[in-house]
């Protein structure tokens, strides 16, 4: 069952949103969705996404109608927002906000989802294939999406469900945003399921959320590395969520000590711990740790979710995916939308890796230049071009994956400023940020710059991501 058609037993519950006191039945759900005005012609729609009933709405009639979505962080920095706009000049544009102020859009409806038009809406070409834009670094804003079919969406959520053993009687929780892929995994599996969905925008380290969990019964939900050390810092979930049965992990390395203590905390509680591997470019998930393996297996990314599969290539360790859910490529230009599957399935996930006697499968280091920062990842060479673009003087960005760190090559520079400037536009908390000015920053024989060098004397040592995943 393709779970966007949301062909459940129609008496069946779908959804809540306590804030709005919004109770919704499938068949509910599925006269909602069938009464979402959608243009006639196929057309390129932009869903500034919060998680809201109204946004759910967007999405499973954009898919269900076969127009493509690009899914947007309604928090995104207006002028990053914008130059995301400029690139792809999406036909429309659907958001809770009354004014935009985007350059070249105007109010065409307004409701409990506003829709800006394009003005100068111009015939483009789109592969048919195409549902979905998700971008791979959600804070930066930038231009590189992921492209991904109904078929990708699809097979990753049965994979997730088959899994973690999803039926109709779960009520998973949205810890995270739908705009970033793990989070909409979340949605996508659980409505494969039947299952109904608690739709909140509290973080999980507020009471509110906590007594949303309460008040709806929810039996799950999912978390980035940040999210399981403050909830273990502050013992919430020794406290509260007594109807969890299960947790999930992704986003990032969660640091072996907390996966043991978290290990512990579910034996002692009755639940299940997952911990798990993707990227946006699989739908995104790739691997997890069975919960009766964890214990034994810590520190692993596990074996690959059903219908995949892994392998190490023997001449460079890289972590190779092979499956159904593999993006059909990347967009970099609007130009790009016209284009099929380039991937065949297959998805080199730019992560060194080694498997051990029992077939599971461990990170050991990065190709790329990235860190995973509150389970959202950051392309570094793009958080240089926009902090140099900001600041006016040279910049390296290096760190690991709790911690950005940049250094700005000026004896003039603000660092407080620079460190706002990076707050605000990447909306990370301060302690996750490091800036310091150098009067030359270290540059190799060819004159490039030399992260190796840079990182090895200042990022702090720490056992949650070694040096060379940020500065490879």
């Amino acid at each position: 069952m393709d779970f966007w058609k949301i062909e459940h037993p129609p008496e069946s519950l779908a959804l809540m949103e306590p804030a709005t006191g919004t109770q919704k039945t499938y068949g509910e759900l599925r006269r909602d969705v069938g009464q979402m005005l959608l243009p006639q012609n196929r057309s390129l729609i932009m869903l500034l996404a919060q998680n809201r009933y109204e946004c759910l709405l967007s999405y499973l009639a954009a898919l269900q109608t076969g127009h493509p979505l690009l899914l947007v962080d309604a928090s995104l920095n207006r002028e990053l927002l914008q130059r995301l706009v400029d690139t792809y000049r999406p036909d429309y544009i659907h958001s809770s906000f009354p004014d935009l102020g985007l350059h070249g859009y105007e109010m065409r409806a307004q409701g409990a989802l506003n829709v800006c038009e394009n003005k100068t809406k111009e015939p483009r070409n789109i592969h048919p294939s195409l549902a979905l834009l998700l971008n791979t670094s959600g804070s930066t804003g930038s231009p590189k999406l992921v492209r991904l079919s109904r078929e990708n969406l699809q097979s990753n959520a049965a994979s997730i469900a088959s899994y973690l053993n999803l039926t109709a009687a779960e009520r998973p929780i949205t810890s995270l945003p739908m705009s970033y892929s793990y989070g909409l995994s979340v949605i996508n599996s659980h409505l494969f399921a039947g299952a109904a969905l608690t739709l909140t925008e509290h973080g999980v380290l507020r009471r509110e959320f906590w007594d949303t969990i309460d008040q709806c019964g929810c039996t799950s939900f999912a978390g980035v590395p940040y999210t399981y050390e403050m909830l273990l810092q502050t013992g919430l979930l020794k406290k509260r969520g007594a109807t969890l049965r299960t947790l999930t992990q992704a986003g990032g390395a969660l640091a072996e000590s907390h996966v043991r203590e978290m290990h512990q905390l579910a034996l002692q509680r009755g639940m299940k711990f997952f911990v798990m591997y993707g990227q946006t470019e699989a739908s995104p998930r790739i691997s997890y740790v069975p919960f009766d393996k964890l214990g034994e297996k810590v520190g692993s990314i596990g074996v690959a979710v059903p219908d995949g599969s892994l392998h190490i290539d023997a001449d460079t360790r890289e972590l190779v995916y092979r499956g159904p859910n593999v993006m059909l490529g990347y967009a970099e230009c609007l130009a790009d939308l016209a284009k099929g599957d380039e991937l065949g399935g297959v998805l080199k996930t730019g992560d060194i890796a080694r498997q051990d006697e029992d077939g599971f499968f461990y990170i050991t280091g990065r190709i790329k230049r990235f860190l995973k920062l509150f389970g959202k990842r950051f392309n570094l060479d793009e958080v240089e071009l926009i902090v140099q673009g900001r600041v006016g003087f040279p910049v390296a960005c290096f760190g690991r994956d709790d911690l950005l760190m940049v250094a700005v090559e000026s004896a003039e520079a603000d660092v407080s400023k620079v460190t706002a400037m990076l707050r605000d536009t990447f909306g990370l908390p301060k302690d996750a940020i490091q800036v310091e000015k150098l009067e030359k920053l270290a540059r190799t024989s060819r004159g490039k710059m030399d992260y190796q060098s840079l990182a090895a004397a200042r990022v702090p040592s720490d056992p949650i991501a070694a040096v060379s995943q940020a500065v490879r």
